[in-house]
């Protein structure tokens, strides 16, 4: 039929998954052997690490997964450090992907104590407070 004018394919519009699961560190220095570690498993599992600086405590524990509508503290935080020297916050990690960190880390011998997944919960939260309710809760069930 050579007069009769041809559809275009359709594209599908794909929504984006969401974020790259990524992990918040505190305390686990990236030149240290165990900061090195828990970053080398996390890199293994293909989960971004982002060190999370003093001055960024106050951030919203959604902006350090780049949540939309999640931002940095307009100020720097000046506060008392957290109670816990190291923490992990992992984002957008599936159980499978928790289970395997966990054994992962294990494994290497670099096991954080405190550490926490970001729900909607805790996700506007600031950072050291949310460390600190972590790292109390933890030190009780010890």
């Amino acid at each position: 039929m050579a007069g009769k004018p041809q559809k275009k394919a359709s594209r599908k519009k794909v929504k984006p998954s969401g974020p790259a699961p990524c992990a918040a560190l505190w305390g686990l220095d990236p030149s240290s052997e165990k900061g090195a570690a828990v970053r080398e498993v996390l890199r293994g599992m293909g989960v971004v690490a982002r060190t999370a600086l003093p001055e960024r405590l106050g951030d919203p524990a959604g902006a350090f997964a780049r949540l939309p509508g999640f931002r940095p503290a307009v100020v720097p935080y000046v506060g008392p450090a957290p109670a816990a020297e190291e923490f992990v916050l992992l984002c957008g990690l599936s159980d499978a992907q928790v289970n395997e960190f966990l054994a992962r880390s294990r494994e290497a011998g670099c096991v954080v104590g405190p550490k926490a997944l970001l729900t909607k919960v805790n996700r506007s939260w600031p950072l050291v407070q949310l460390i600190d309710a972590v790292a109390t809760e933890h030190a009780a069930n010890e």
